[in-house]
């Protein structure tokens, strides 16, 4: 693979998938050669793609515990055929005993006893006396409740200010109403001629330059949907990211997408909790542990907690699947971690879209978390979540789309 290649099946279709797409052919331009993408902004031109062969769908995670339910109890009286085989039984006797069974009414079954409820405690304790399990009870003005994204409903950690899944604003008004921000549409510069010689050249499956698409304007906005549109690439939104030409300088914003915008790193990037990234077929997402515990933690009686040895970090690193199922959850150790297919603290031995040794994170001496990439192969990405400089020869992803960027003045 060729520096900046991002792997052709990093995601996939299904054939269903592929047949519901909607196929729209070029009315004014046509691609040749096997490009995958080509057009101006703002010329209507549908640009196909590449979709790569079936992948195993990730099967479901998640399954539900029912208690049993319990069946009303059956009383039955004694057997007939019994009384009547007992040589001592009168005929009268058992008349009056059958009438008497079939008059009787069953008794109900006595309700059990239920203990009385514990008072909730005022501070958090561990209570182990009936259960025998472990349990942290906290006071409720201590529990912070997640936070759902106004944009794509996803739960968010407490103290998130944008979500982990599209990105979106979870800030909040001072009624406490949430704050929807909804895509901004074009603006006059999106008709406004670009005077500068800014570009975006599709990179081909096999690493070769394919189509240049001249940014005509000002503004452009990509996606299924779009001044350049990619109608069959099912990863993309209707309108996935817009670039902004501001006095000969390339800008991107991501339009709060489901699968984001990805740039390629040059150099190292910090981290902040909620970051996503790419590696190989890899979706990982950095996020901070939800409360601290130190080897010494103790309960509120002394006892001293039994567990796996801590990492002794305050971070993870979380690997999604489609759908964003947590499939696995690593432990950061304090000092980082080197990340990889074959060596490293972290490996994905079956992705062969990863180096052996692909990226590390550290920690800095101001004690913040960076990503760096370890000169792999394919590269690793990270999710931008604000606008965004790009460069001469950055590369950007989005869907099943890569691009390099090219700005070279008239």
């Amino acid at each position: 693979m060729e520096e900046g290649k991002v792997p052709p099946d990093l995601f996939s279709l299904s054939d269903s998938d592929a047949e519901s797409t909607e196929n729209h052919t070029s009315e004014n331009f046509v691609i040749s050669g096997g490009a995958r993408l080509g057009g101006g902004a703002n010329v209507g031109v549908d640009l196909a793609t590449n979709v790569p062969d079936e992948d195993e769908a990730v099967q479901g995670v998640a399954q539900r515990f029912r208690k049993n339910r319990i069946s009303n109890l059956e009383i039955s009286a004694p057997s007939l055929d019994a009384q009547a085989q007992s040589a001592d039984v009168d005929e009268s006797v058992l008349q009056s005993f059958v009438l008497d069974a079939l008059d009787a009414e069953p008794e109900p079954a006595p309700e059990p006893e239920m203990p009385e409820p514990a008072p909730a405690p005022e501070t958090a304790r561990i209570d182990v006396e009936h259960t025998g399990r472990i349990e942290s009870k906290a006071p409720p003005s201590q529990i912070q409740p997640a936070l759902t994204c106004p944009h794509c409903a996803a739960n968010n950690p407490p103290g998130m200010k944008f979500c982990v899944e599209c990105g979106g604003s979870l800030s909040v008004s001072k009624g406490g109403e949430e704050v929807k921000r909804k895509i901004p549409p074009p603006s006059e510069l999106s008709r406004k001629e670009n005077p500068w010689k800014i570009s975006l050249v599709s990179i081909n499956e096999d690493g070769s330059d394919g189509v240049e698409i001249p940014l005509q304007y000002l503004e452009t906005t990509i996606g299924r949907e779009g001044d350049t549109r990619f109608p069959t690439d099912a990863f993309l939104s209707p309108k996935h990211a817009r670039l902004h030409v501001e006095k000969g300088e390339l800008f991107i914003e991501d339009l709060y997408s489901l699968n984001g915008t990805f740039l390629k790193l040059r150099d190292e990037v910090r981290l902040t909790p909620g970051d996503t990234f790419l590696m190989g077929r890899q979706v990982l997402r950095f996020e901070r542990f939800e409360q601290s515990i130190t080897p010494k933690t103790k309960s509120s009686d002394g006892t001293r907690y039994m567990g796996s040895p801590s990492p002794g970090g305050n971070f993870k690193v979380l690997q999604i699947g489609i759908g964003g199922v947590i499939q696995n959850v690593y432990c950061l150790p304090e000092s980082g971690a080197v990340l990889g297919r074959e060596k490293g603290d972290i490996i994905f031995p079956h992705d062969k879209f990863m180096s052996s040794r692909h990226a590390q994170i550290y920690t800095g001496d101001d004690g913040h978390c960076y990503l760096v990439d370890l000169n792999s192969s394919n590269g690793t990405w990270i999710k931008i979540w604000e606008r965004t400089r790009l460069h001469d020869v950055d590369f950007i992803f989005m869907g099943q789309q890569l691009f390099r960027i090219s700005t070279k003045s008239r």
